[in-house]
């Protein structure tokens, strides 16, 4: 059986395709894993997968569905579970429906955020929806992430000022503002790919993280 993450922010602009496309690409090398792009008709992560195919041919494959409805999320998410050892989910923003399907399977909830309070407000509203779904699953985790982070000491005050509203527990691995990850998905690649040293080490320490909370080999 697949373990499923779900990478959900109701608010665009926060970096959610970003984040799974380079984790898709890192997941492959190691497991057979499959992509499921929910936030159709944009599409980012499924275009993302179509020219790692056909451009990066020596890299492993990994099965990709998408689905531009709740019926249809449910049945790509079937069909992957018995196919695939992880499987990644690109959420649709600004819908609440689409989290609530994906809840009682999801292993694991990736919210990425940016430091802005925009991106906080929407997350309360992910959470909310979240702890009604922790009551029916026993398995289901979420985390923040904190995405295109600039070094600065106001976003370390705006970090730390937030730290106790959000009643949601944060990976320690933050991911930064850099052109990497924008060059790195223009061509199919991931930033471990990539030639941004900083951009590569910082996500393959967010990548350990989260093997470690899903506890896979």
């Amino acid at each position: 059986m697949a373990k499923f993450i779900s990478v959900a922010q109701l608010k665009g602009g926060a970096g959610k395709s970003t984040v799974v496309t380079n984790l898709v690409a890192a997941l492959s090398q190691e497991f057979h894993t499959g992509l499921i792009d929910a936030d159709m008709p944009q599409g980012t992560s499924a275009r993302w997968a179509a020219i790692r195919q056909t451009q990066q041919s020596n890299t492993p494959a990994f099965e990709v569905l998408t689905a531009s409805s709740v019926n249809e999320l449910a049945l790509a998410a079937e069909r992957l579970e018995s196919e695939c050892d992880v499987v990644v989910i690109d959420l649709p923003p600004r819908s609440l429906k689409y989290l609530r399907e994906v809840l009682p399977y999801s292993d694991l909830v990736v919210m990425p955020l940016t430091a802005s309070a925009a991106d906080v407000w929407a997350t309360e509203q992910l959470m909310e929806a979240i702890r009604e779904g922790k009551r029916t699953s026993k398995r289901l985790k979420a985390r923040l992430v904190w995405n295109r982070l600039r070094t600065s000491k106001a976003t370390e005050q705006f970090l730390a000022d937030t730290a106790g509203l959000l009643r949601a527990k944060e990976l320690e691995s933050r991911l930064g503002q850099r052109t990497a990850y924008v060059e790195a998905l223009g061509r199919g690649l991931s930033v471990l790919e990539w030639s941004d040293a900083k951009a590569s080490a910082e996500f393959a320490i967010f990548y350990q993280e989260l093997k470690q909370q899903l506890k896979l080999d």
